[in-house]
């Protein structure tokens, strides 16, 4: 036995065919890690010649170079990735593990990796792997039944859902991919599947099929594309905001408020019998609709006061700045998830926020007598609607919360039921799985090999969570994505200017970005996406670039009635700007290496 080999670390190897040894001086040795600047997915292998990373749970296309030549044999390669796997399934550490190749692979020393424990996950730069999936993965996230023009865009719930679904909720939303069309089918709408979609663990929604009803009502799809495609938004130069015609919905108010009270009671029926009945897919399509219900009635009234005051800022401010409360307030000191997904831990939300309501004649002050004058009345009904259905998304969010924590309740109960059986080691296990998995392991009816379905389901969602997809794709180029990144990262190496939808905007500002998301220090912030319940972690700051923020999101509330400059649009925000100086100017990013 190699001297440097803990002994009970042996007797849990040896029997596994693992080998040990010393080399000698000419043999070369290599190191590897278990982990990648903090990410699972990969095991991270280098000496002096290269360095180079296998994909976890891949046994073909697993390998990326990172610099260097690796110049060992495929088979002894596949060799390295299985004995790796197999003390990597029989420790309950993570390990730096050095090894020799001779005529086998040998194990030279084993210790815990001091890197594993430090819980910064900014280390990783997804640029370092543009392909953290096999060409296998890739080719599975295209569906041969949709359209290969949808255009699906990744901003619908930014704040409420995290950017990589855990394998849990993955297989809850599999199971409804048309769940944002029945309000359309109802009312006659042609529409296009599937509504939303997954692609490398993340949720899109079909773009395409809500422009195809915008254009049913008459709207165009500039309001919409100003909401969830600010990219697109800017480059038009002829933006026209029309009136939705929403009687083609039929939404009614009484609907709302019956499907409000609906979901409220719904809260107290939730039991794991009703997560895989049909029940919890009845509730989330629920869910849906009254989420669709209050977007559209506050899409029209928005439109309605953007067409009269011909400003988005004034238009904003009209409605947020007016409220008697918000969302804030009426959180602050509960106890609430970071996202709503099983992974998500739980925190108290921040005390509030300090507003203090203007009054409308405060905020159209600056309109003018002669505009104030014509648009008095109509404008003060039309902010009046406007908060009348702010509040119902208010109230949506604050039963979506407790209907959440139902859930997670009865899932925590079940992963202790599984422990006490001993078909799971700990609780949070189950989260690895599939709804359906865990209804079968429960009834005692699953026939797969739980340890590797574990295992392979944590390692893959590792790499979901490594790799960068788009703001905006088309179901044609879902296959492109690597190429896309490499685009993309071509791109940002070169002084580039990206249009943003801006929300007070500054004439100059410029900084370095370090890859700090929230800087106090700097009072600059930069994200793809935020939670909601850390949105008041952005006190201190004074200017936002984020990916997405809708007009009726927290994030914009938040930035409007605090007066922070809001940024939104940009394609990868923590991603293609870390290590470059970014300016401010009015609308605009301009963005370049540092000197």
């Amino acid at each position: 036995m190699n001297d440097k080999i803990n002994s009970e670390i042996y007797e849990k190897l040896e029997p596994l065919g693992i080998k040990f040894g010393e080399p000698d001086e000419n043999k070369r040795q290599l190191s590897a890690q278990f982990h990648f600047n903090g990410n699972f997915g990969f095991y991270h292998i280098s000496d002096e010649r290269c360095e180079f990373l296998i994909l976890k749970g891949i046994f073909k296309d697993n390998i990326r170079l990172l610099k260097g030549k690796i110049g060992i044999q495929p088979k002894k390669l596949s060799k390295i990735a299985d004995r790796l796997s197999n003390i990597e399934k029989n420790l309950d550490f993570a390990p730096v593990v050095k090894f020799f190749i001779d005529d086998d692979i040998y194990i030279s020393d084993i210790s815990r990796d001091p890197s594993s424990q430090v819980e910064n996950l900014q280390n990783f730069d997804p640029r370092k792997v543009p392909a953290s999936l096999s060409e296998v993965e890739f080719s599975l996230q295209h569906s041969d039944f949709a359209r290969d023009k949808n255009l699906y865009f990744k901003g619908l719930l930014s704040e409420l859902l995290p950017e990589t679904l855990s394998p849990l909720s993955r297989s809850i939303l599999n199971e409804l991919p048309d769940i944002l069309n029945p309000i359309f089918a109802h009312a006659g709408f042609k529409t296009y599947s599937p509504s939303v979609k997954l692609i490398v663990g993340k949720m899109y929604t079909n773009l395409s099929n809500l422009q195809l009803a915008f254009n049913t009502m008459e709207a165009g799809d500039d309001f919409l594309k100003m909401n969830f495609a600010p990219s697109l938004y800017m480059k038009n130069p002829k933006k026209k905001f029309k009136n939705l015609n929403l009687d083609l919905l039929d939404i009614q108010i009484d609907e709302i408020e019956a499907y409000s009270r609906e979901l409220r009671d719904s809260v107290q029926s939730v039991s794991f019998e009703n997560l895989h009945n049909g029940t919890l897919s009845e509730h989330l399509a629920l869910f849906a609709m009254l989420g669709q219900m209050i977007f559209f009635r506050l899409s029209s009234v928005f439109i309605k006061i953007l067409r009269r005051v011909k400003n988005l800022q004034l238009a904003a401010e009209l409605i947020y700045k007016t409220r008697d409360s918000n969302l804030f307030a009426k959180l602050s000191g509960k106890r609430v998830p970071k996202y709503f997904d099983v992974f998500a831990p739980y925190a108290e939300f921040p005390d509030e926020i300090g507003y203090e309501k203007k009054s409308l004649d405060e905020v159209t002050a600056k309109m003018g007598f002669f505009k104030k004058a014509r648009h008095g009345e109509s404008l003060r009904q039309a902010v009046k609607a406007a908060h009348r259905f702010i509040d119902k998304r208010d109230e949506l969010i604050m039963t979506a919360i407790d209907y959440f924590e139902a859930v997670d309740k009865v899932l925590h109960e079940t992963g202790r039921e599984l422990v006490e059986k001993r078909q799971i080691t700990k609780p949070e296990q189950l989260y690895w799985l599939e709804l359906n998995e865990i209804k079968n392991i429960k009834k005692s009816d699953y026939y797969g090999n739980i340890p590797f379905s574990l295992y392979f389901k944590s390692v893959q969602n590792e790499r979901y969570k490594a790799q960068f997809s788009p703001n905006l794709i088309y179901e044609k180029d879902i296959n492109r994505i690597p190429d896309i990144f490499d685009g993309l990262i071509s791109k940002y190496n070169k002084k580039t200017e990206v249009l943003c939808r801006a929300l007070n905007p500054v004439k100059e500002k410029t900084f370095v970005y370090n890859g700090e998301n929230i800087s106090a220090q700097s009072g600059v912030a930069v994200f793809g996406r935020l939670p909601f319940s850390e949105i008041p972690m952005l006190k201190d700051i004074e200017w936002i670039i984020c990916d997405y923020a809708p007009l009726f999101s927290l994030l914009f509330e938040y930035a409007c009635i605090t007066d922070k400059s809001l940024y939104a649009g940009m394609n990868g925000s923590e991603v293609f700007l870390r290590g470059k100086k970014i300016t401010l100017n009015e609308d605009r990013l301009v963005i370049e290496k540092t000197d």
